[in-house]
């Protein structure tokens, strides 16, 4: 029963920053698998990366973000963070394209077992368009203090293209 408790966490109930996560990606239109992570690399920097493997039919689209960011916690339950990333995109049968990515969003810890999140983000690449812009909402349940499960909702604002959603497992470190 304690590996299912909050009450297994540590008392320190701010946001996980550290840590590496698979998912399964179902969007509009297209569906597949994801790895991310990030890590703190001083209290306020990190390193953040995230590869997409997306298929419909024949069609395939492999996505890299990496970059680093800044958090700043304002309290012990809400941190707001920044990151700029490094895009690459390579679709099938079309050319694979740089470009870029800045993310702006916060981390509510509800308790120390469920934590809330949200960012906007801004593309520029020209596999997509000139640039996209997309929200994700999500929720994470920690089962304890290594191991934690997602769900992840992204609305494209300009395109129905990135609409859908995620879960996911995480370990963190």
């Amino acid at each position: 029963a304690a590996l299912f408790s909050g009450a297994t966490l540590a008392a320190d109930q701010g946001s996980d920053f550290d840590r590496v996560e698979a998912r399964y990606i179902d969007y509009s239109d297209i569906d597949g698998f994801g790895l991310n992570g990030r890590a703190m690399l001083s209290e306020s920097i990190y390193f953040t990366a995230d590869y997409s493997r997306l298929s419909e039919g024949g069609f395939d689209l492999d996505e890299i973000l990496a970059g680093v960011g800044y958090k700043h916690d304002f309290s012990e339950k809400f941190t707001g963070f920044a990151d700029v990333n490094l895009y690459y995109a390579d679709a099938q049968d079309i050319d694979d394209d740089t470009g870029y990515a800045v993310q702006v969003g916060g981390v509510y810890r509800l308790n120390p077992a469920v934590e809330f999140s949200g960012l906007v983000r801004h593309l520029d690449n020209d596999i997509i368009g000139d640039s996209e812009q997309e929200y994700e909402l999500s929720a994470r349940w920690y089962i304890n203090n290594q191991f934690s499960l997602s769900a992840t909702y992204v609305d494209g604002f300009d395109s129905d293209w990135f609409d859908g959603y995620s879960i996911g497992a995480a370990w963190h470190f």
